[in-house]
């Protein structure tokens, strides 16, 4: 695993040195800051597991977070961010009632991006490391803490609009307790 992640790294700021010339006086490049929400898509199984129960839908607790970050052209950046929960998912079924909410999420990702169109819109790749903690409870018992913590990779696509930047970005979790898909929306503002 360490050897993917030093390779995906590698390759990325290799992307980067390839490319300096291209975004030299771009306005995008400072830092900025924002919020948004995060949508962990915690696996059925992973999520169900001690509890002696199975999920039909896989559950999906949210957080509010903040992030800031550091765009050295309009093609690279590093983001950190931090949050709270926020939204978490419920369930129920015959004498069962409980629910799974995430708490102190936070991550580091370096962030590649690729204007197109007229250069508002862009796409984009991550990879860093995040770490989320699942706390679970059913029917008033609160059951051992799932902490998910490892590498994260994902794809997302965006829109710039002044100095404000809107985006959608799905990541992928792998590691600690249990994987996750995370759907992230978030609004930055450039500095």
């Amino acid at each position: 695993m360490k050897k993917k992640l030093a390779l995906a790294a590698m390759t990325m700021l290799g992307g980067m040195v390839a490319t300096p010339a291209l975004a030299q006086d771009n306005d995008t490049s400072g830092f900025y800051a924002g919020a948004g929400i995060n949508l962990y898509f915690i696996d059925k199984d992973d999520a169900a597991d001690g509890m002696g129960i199975e999920f039909e839908d896989q559950p999906s607790p949210g957080a509010f977070v903040g992030r800031v970050g550091y765009a050295f052209n309009e093609y690279f950046a590093v983001e950190v961010e931090a949050g709270i929960g926020g939204a978490d998912s419920e369930f129920e079924g015959p004498g069962i009632e409980g629910d799974i909410g995430a708490e102190s999420p936070a991550a580091a990702h370096i962030v590649v991006s690729y204007p197109f169109g007229s250069g508002s819109g862009y796409i984009l790749g991550r990879a860093g490391y995040s770490t989320v903690t699942i706390e679970r409870e059913m029917n008033g018992i609160d059951y051992e803490d799932l902490e998910l913590s490892g590498a994260s990779f994902g794809v997302g696509a965006g829109i710039r609009a002044g100095q404000w930047d809107f985006r959608g970005e799905y990541n992928v979790l792998s590691g600690g307790d249990a994987n996750s898909g995370v759907l992230g929306f978030f609004a930055l503002r450039h500095f």
